[in-house]
């Protein structure tokens, strides 16, 4: 029985550690989600942040719904967290900022997980099975947010100066703005895309500009695999145009997410 307090006592201390390292390393990005916002995901972690200091201040008021609170928020941040770290991971980590305000938290978040799971099942007969499980998850979880980019699909808008020849070839100057001299080029002969490069495409001197095209492009992890024509301004393709990075000749490197 004392062995059994003691233990606990022990799991206690680490969970509020942990909860304490995840508070603050993630106030960053709760800031930074407050003032510029992330899509659907703005309000549930505008409003994890208090609930998770709360769960910690019942932790340490040794109140049994702050550890389930605990866990929920753990699991609710580090599921929502998966997509963002696992591009960091892949595209951006020499960033050392986002080392300590994205990954430390995210790891907390992980941390806790087996935690508060090993705490609150502490005198069931199966807690074996339900501390593994949380720790598979946890771990599963880091996998996958590196996983996740294997096969990954990437959006973006780029600037296009097409070309049309009397023969029917198109030849798409595709670049990152107007002005910007990083340049590839693709080919292609389509009927339909040359009538819809005529309708949606601004015309100067023998060529035609489209602005704001927006494209998906597929990484294998840092690896192009291809890139797709969607929309030309807010007008979608009927039918989405596809190369692979073999046939865009020139400077690609600003396809990189």
């Amino acid at each position: 029985m004392k062995e059994t307090t003691k233990a606990r006592k022990k799991i206690k201390l680490a969970i509020i550690l942990t909860s304490i390292v995840g508070i603050l390393s993630s106030f960053s990005f709760t800031v930074t989600t407050f003032a510029y916002g992330i899509g659907d995901n703005t309000i549930p972690i505008l409003l994890l942040y208090p609930t998770f200091i709360l769960s910690t201040i019942l932790v340490i008021a040794n109140i049994r719904l702050g550890y389930i609170l605990t866990l929920l928020t753990a699991l609710t941040y580090s599921i929502m967290l998966t997509s963002e770290v696992g591009y960091f991971l892949v595209f951006n980590f020499k960033n050392s900022v986002l080392l300590a305000v994205l990954l430390l938290p995210y790891l907390a978040f992980l941390t806790l997980i087996p935690l508060t799971i090993t705490y609150l099942t502490q005198s069931l007969g199966q807690k074996r099975i339900f501390q593994i499980g949380a720790t598979a998850f946890s771990i599963g979880n880091f996998i996958f947010a590196i996983i996740d980019r294997q096969n990954q699909n990437y959006y973006d808008n780029i600037f296009i100066d097409a070309e049309i020849s009397d023969n029917g070839e198109i030849i798409l100057n595709c670049k990152p703005g107007f002005a910007d001299s990083r340049t590839f080029v693709v080919k292609a002969e389509s009927e339909e895309l040359e009538d819809q490069i005529k309708e949606f495409g601004e015309f100067y001197q023998g060529r035609y500009f489209l602005q704001n095209t927006r494209i998906s492009k597929n990484f294998r992890f840092t690896e192009l695999k291809s890139i797709t024509i969607k929309q030309f301004g807010g007008n979608e393709l009927k039918n989405h145009l596809t190369w692979t990075k073999e046939e865009l000749n020139g400077n690609t490197e600003f396809l990189k997410p």
